[in-house]
């Protein structure tokens, strides 16, 4: 009596899901106040991907400033130096 077709809709489908463009992903918990920073890092690595020791020196980010775990104000910045 189960005469139903097959729902097709939905459900897992290898390759299915929105790739990345980075090579493998990481899901990791991180307190909220970090969010910022880390979207900051991740910004910077992708901006300076195409440093090299031969054609460019030090680039450094624009500040980010949050509060610590503590609540202490902090200012972060990242730099890249090629080597």
């Amino acid at each position: 009596m189960n005469d139903k077709p097959k729902n097709t809709h939905g459900g897992f489908r290898p390759g299915a899901g929105r790739k990345t463009k980075y090579e493998k992903t990481k899901v990791m918990r991180v307190p909220e106040k970090y969010e910022e920073v880390l979207k900051a890092l991740i910004k910077h690595l992708d901006e300076t991907a195409h440093i090299d020791s031969k054609n460019y020196g030090v680039e450094e980010s624009e500040p980010v400033y949050i509060r610590s775990l503590v609540d202490k104000k902090q200012e972060i910045t990242f730099k890249i130096k090629p080597i």
